[in-house]
């Protein structure tokens, strides 16, 4: 087990452009002081990691190998980097929502989002999401490679079958479909397009930057054969031959000839028009990406499209429309907020059975926690309580009147409800239980003249609900009152 610890000193996020400070609100209430907690990395499916470090005050970085059955997935060792939410440390139970971004071909790395020319912190700063970073392979192409004569290339696998299950073994993530986007720039926007194909079950949006998303490009195909020369590895390695009849893989691995599998998933296409001459890649992104759309839209999937850089309003600040971190930072900038309409919201997961959810049950804080319906409050030293210092009371002279307080549960698990409750010789009609927030009565128990503080209990199932409101109130008819105490929920 490995530990990065840091010094947190206030949050202070320099502005990439204008647009990206508007896009990225900063939360500035952080205090500075000393994580007591270091962050653990462990080593797990398949994932040794050897070192870590953190490379700023978000962002860590792991070295790891992998192995994969009797060899490792991809050849190592290598990086992966991880940019947390502001705050992540200060909600130690809150689950977070993960978007894996993936770098570009022909040297990117891990690193390239967040010190290569990317601008994650500053355009995630007031985004609770969990970013992930993992390296891909100078041309790895996140594929199984036809060709793994020089070491292994095993990036689908790596990706999905080792770094998701390792990101949520060793950080607080929402582990499931609506807990998860995928995204990536060049090489990145065809590997996120195609991994989600690939397991359409694991993520709820997929976003491509300039991706090439079409292999049956032939200016696509030269890339990628170039590419592989140039780093001195075998010519027709990620995908077999390209020429055909011997070029199967490409066909199969090809994003236009799968589109109905995106089907149900959020998709978001963004790239260049490349209208100078030095965009000949870009343009070729362009025209691919456009394609893709129009695929997509021929097989009835919901998609956004944006191609930018065209002389004129479609030009946004700062991206000229070519292959360039101005436009890649601008795309995720405008695609996170579409990103996270879609995925879950962090959450904070309910306590076991055994657990109290009520907060300030005695009454010993005031009303903290807790809301009225009608006229009620807290007394505090006044020789009220049952036991302590403190209790809620309820008083009106007509109507429904109550305390009441929101509390996480587990879906379909039952809850003992426990107050101890003294009330006015008039009251006729009072009642403790758990309703829904729209006010249905899930479970109650009622209660009439109580002369001296008596516990009551109701036992309730929680449904299909994650939180339900606990409440103790009567029906007044002329001056009626109850005084509360020492309330709890349970789970059993």
């Amino acid at each position: 087990m490995l530990h990065a610890a840091r010094k947190i000193p206030g949050i202070a996020v320099a502005s990439v452009s204008a647009w990206l400070v508007l896009a990225a609100c900063v939360d500035d209430d952080l205090e500075e002081g000393t994580i007591a907690n270091e962050l653990s990395l462990v080593s797990s499916h398949g994932i040794t990691v050897s070192a870590s470090r953190w490379v700023s005050e978000r962002t860590i970085e792991a070295d790891i190998a992998t192995a994969y059955v009797s060899a490792g997935a991809v050849n190592g060792p290598h990086r992966i980097r991880v940019t947390l939410p502001i705050g992540y440390e200060q909600r130690p139970a809150t689950r977070f929502p993960v978007l894996y971004l993936l770098h570009g071909g022909a040297g990117g790395n891990s690193a390239q989002w967040t010190t290569g020319g990317g601008a994650v912190e500053p355009i995630t700063a007031g985004t609770n999401v969990i970013v992930v970073m993992p390296d891909g392979g100078k041309v790895g192409w996140f594929t199984n490679w036809v060709d793994q004569s020089r070491g292994a290339q095993r990036w689908a696998d790596f990706y999905l079958e080792q770094v998701i299950p390792w990101v949520d073994g060793n950080f607080r993530t929402v582990a499931a479909r609506d807990g998860r986007a995928i995204a990536g720039l060049s090489m990145g926007g065809y590997g996120a397009v195609r991994l989600a194909q690939d397991r359409p079950d694991l993520f709820a949006s997929v976003a491509s930057f300039s991706g090439a998303v079409d292999l049956g490009d032939l200016g696509t195909r030269t890339v990628i054969t170039e590419q592989a020369i140039q780093h001195l590895l075998p010519a027709f390695g990620p995908f077999g031959s390209p020429f055909w009849p011997s070029d199967t893989v490409w066909k199969e691995k090809d994003p236009m000839r799968r589109p109905t599998a995106l089907a149900g998933m959020q998709v978001l296409l963004y790239a260049g028009a490349g209208v100078h001459d030095a965009d000949i890649l870009e343009r070729t992104m362009g025209q691919s990406a456009d394609r893709f759309a129009r695929t997509l839209a021929a097989n009835g999937v919901p998609h956004f499209w944006w191609m930018y850089g065209r002389p004129g309003p479609s030009a946004p600040f700062g991206c000229d429309g070519g292959h360039n971190f101005g436009c890649w930072n601008f795309a995720l900038a405008d695609a996170l907020p579409r990103m996270m309409s879609v995925l879950a919201a962090p959450s904070v997961p309910p306590p076991p059975p055994g657990v109290d959810v009520v907060v300030n049950g005695g009454f010993e804080d005031r009303m903290q926690a807790w809301a009225c319906l009608g006229q009620c409050g807290a007394d505090l030293g006044l020789g009220l309580a049952r036991n302590g210092a403190g209790n809620g009371w309820v008083r009106g002279t007509s109507g429904w009147n109550d305390l009441h307080q929101t509390i996480p549960v587990a879906p379909n698990r039952t809850y003992l409800v426990r107050a101890w409750i003294r009330t006015s010789a008039n009251n006729t009609a009072g009642y403790l239980g758990l309703r829904t927030a729209s006010g249905q009565v899930l479970g109650e128990t009622r209660f009439t003249s109580l002369g001296a503080y008596q516990q009551l209990n109701a036992t309730v199932s929680s449904g299909n609900h994650t939180s339900l409101v606990v409440f103790a109130g009567l029906w007044a008819s002329g001056d009626t009152w109850l005084q509360l105490d020492d309330v709890t929920v349970v789970g059993i």
